[in-house]
């Protein structure tokens, strides 16, 4: 059994505040980065798009100085996007700045995920989620009113300040809200890293500690928040992402069936806060549209399962191998819309820069493939230490977080700035679960020896 990443190689104390502080100040800036630029410095809106990228920097230099990152992960990433940013400049698309734009995403922000597990205490973890779900409640009021307000309400103001809105058509003449994001994507994976914490407090609020539980009238309301999120995003992400944790919860029943009153409990409070909404009319037009947008993507790509696993997952690896793009790619950054808009570029440049596997490996050529493995095994050693850890010890905190590790980390888009920061938290979050984990673990391999 593998040390999970040597995180219990730094002990966490005050002199680690600092660190602390600022993957909060990340927290609330991958949040509100969004509001920043749509409606209080709109004239600041390109240059904000980095706003997040010097504490990832700081993190990660912190890090590789101090011996805090010892993941071949890390290693290998670092090694491959280095090469890649080389080749990008002297035989790719040959400038600097788009190469740079490029390289950051996979020098700093990916391994910033290792140093905020090592920093990140219990405390700091239960506070992050409870930050997630209180502010989900704020969030879904905003989100209603984005879906019933004209495009051209001040609440559908997009980036810059842009009075045309930042919405994505629906169905039945809606728009997919936002949030206090740039994009309607970004609000749909907040709402993911809002699930992953929603489930594990409906699962463990009776056994966290007193500290961190929540008023059972306050989780009703969150989840109650949470399921009229789902129709009024339009969003079939959602719906998927959704589906993603409550098989990962079913799983984790079939394994561990002392957790199966637990999840019957949680199923049974959904099934009837579903039941409140539906008789109330609360979400009756987005439910409408909804099902329209179902309706419609069914034409085109199939069921949710055709569509969303098979199209957009799977598929899309077969459709980057059948891309053509030289040996060593058109060089770091070019997939993205800040690399193009620098070059001079439309959105398409030899590749389908709107699918990740196929971005990595027309930017990277084949080095791209040591980066998509990377993000694929990393994110399949957190699902299996995670499973060993419900398995052994019924512990299903970090189980429940591999999930949205698996859904953001292999094949996230992390070329758009807040879809970055939003995979860079679920990593976290699954990381620093699974350090808790660990001490549950370790416990249970000491009491198996005695």
């Amino acid at each position: 059994m593998e040390n999970f990443f040597n995180l219990n190689s730094l002990v966490v104390g005050d002199e680690y505040r600092s660190y602390r502080k600022a993957i909060w100040l990340y927290v609330w800036l991958l949040v509100f980065e969004g509001a920043l630029r749509k409606w209080i410095l709109p004239e600041l809106s390109t240059p904000l798009l980095l706003v997040r990228d010097p504490i990832a920097i700081w993190l990660t230099w912190s890090g590789l100085k101090n011996g805090w990152i010892k993941s071949g992960y890390v290693t290998c990433i670092l090694i491959v996007s280095t090469i890649s940013l080389l080749f990008s400049i002297l035989v790719g698309h040959q400038n600097i700045l788009v190469g740079l734009y490029g390289w950051r995403i996979y020098f700093f922000h990916f391994p910033m995920i290792f140093v905020a597990a090592k920093v990140l205490t219990k405390d700091d973890f239960f506070k992050i989620c409870r930050f997630f779900l209180i502010i989900s409640i704020p969030m879904t009021f905003l989100v209603v009113a984005q879906f019933y307000m004209p495009q051209t309400h001040w609440v559908n103001r997009g980036v810059g300040g842009d009075m045309a809105s930042v919405g994505f058509r629906g169905a039945l003449g809606f728009f997919r809200p936002p949030g206090t994001f740039s994009f309607t994507s970004g609000y749909v994976l907040f709402q993911g890293l809002v699930c992953s914490c929603l489930f594990l407090f409906l699962m463990k609020n009776r056994e966290i500690e007193e500290k961190y539980k929540f008023k059972n009238w306050l989780l009703l309301l969150i989840t109650g928040c949470f399921v009229v999120s789902i129709p009024t995003s339009i969003s079939r992400t959602l719906v998927f992402i959704t589906a993603t944790y409550l098989t990962s919860l079913v799983i984790a029943a079939m394994v561990k069936r002392e957790q199966m009153g637990n999840v019957m409990k949680f199923i049974l409070i959904g099934i009837v806060i579903m039941g409140v909404v539906m008789s109330w009319g609360i979400a009756d037009d987005a439910t409408e549209a909804m099902t329209a947008r179902f309706d419609e993507a069914a034409t085109v790509e199939g069921s949710v399962v055709e569509g969303s696993i098979i199209t957009r997952y799977f598929g899309s690896l077969e459709r980057a191998l059948s891309s053509n793009f030289p040996i060593m790619g058109y060089g770091l950054g070019i997939g993205t819309n800040v690399g193009q808009n620098l070059m001079g570029l439309g959105m398409s440049y030899g590749f389908n820069s709107e699918e990740e596997w196929s971005r990595i490996l027309g930017e990277c050529g084949f080095l791209g493939f040591f980066i998509i493995g990377v993000r694929l095994f990393f994110s399949l050693s957190i699902l299996k230490n995670s499973f060993i850890v419900l398995r052994d010890t019924g512990d299903i905190t970090p189980w429940i977080f591999s999930a949205g590790v698996l859904l953001s980390i292999p094949n996230g888009q992390w070329a758009q700035p807040t879809e970055l920061g939003m995979a860079m938290m679920s990593g976290v979050l699954g990381l620093t679960a699974l350090k808790i984990g660990q001490d549950n673990y370790l416990q249970y391999i000491e009491n198996d020896e005695d």
